[in-house]
């Protein structure tokens, strides 16, 4: 996310405030954008081919992106909620149910500050990019609702380490507990901790 730049951060300390947000998605076939100001907006020539563009307006009481937090491993997971979207056929909606067609492609959403009087203050703020990860879509073409799972970069496409309990050892050599639980789960029940301990083996069924 970018630091709003001084004439938004200076909105920003007013006791009302009206962000607009932006948002792309890049579906296989076509991209779609939407934003939050109620009516359609054009945006052109800020330099970010992303960015430029026709955004679909819907109602600000009908959309919600939860805040970013930002880890080691990356951003937090961000959901993105939009209803009342226009004009989506039969066409787009066989297109949204299959995630070939969005499942790990990219979303970006910027944040436009304006004041009591819906005046812009300052530029068009980069809030957040990642890759769709889930999607769910409810509603008619008369006012669809689309809802985002977005992940960063890292959290997406970073691979589980497959690590379990059982490397234990490898980290502290003195921690024998991992082999003790495999050797009880095997039945042995005499010295679990030494190499190759058979003990009493398995209880006989009666």
């Amino acid at each position: 996310m970018s630091l709003p730049d001084a004439a938004a951060a200076a909105a920003m300390d007013a006791p009302v405030l009206k962000p607009v947000w932006f948002v792309f998605m890049d579906f296989l076939t076509e991209p779609l954008r939407a934003n939050s100001s109620g009516v359609d907006v054009t945006v052109s020539g800020s330099g970010q081919p992303d960015l430029d563009g026709e955004y679909i307006g819907v109602d600000p009481r009908l959309v919600s992106v939860s805040p970013v937090k930002v880890s080691p491993g990356g951003s937090d997971t961000v959901t993105a909620r939009l209803s009342g979207i226009r004009g989506l056929d039969d066409d787009d909606r066989t297109l949204l149910a299959d995630p070939a067609n969005w499942q790990g492609r990219t979303v970006r959403m910027w944040r436009m500050i304006r004041n009591s009087a819906n005046e812009q203050q300052g530029g068009i703020q980069h809030y957040y990019t990642g890759y769709m990860m889930a999607l769910s879509h409810i509603g008619s073409a008369g006012g669809l609702t689309l809802e985002l799972t977005i992940e960063s970069y890292l959290a997406a496409f970073s691979q589980a380490s497959g690590r379990t309990y059982l490397d234990q050892e490898s980290f502290d050599e003195l921690d024998l507990s991992a082999r003790a639980a495999l050797a009880i789960a095997n039945g042995n029940s005499s010295s679990p901790l030494t190499s190759g301990a058979g003990g009493a083996g398995p209880r006989p069924v009666r």
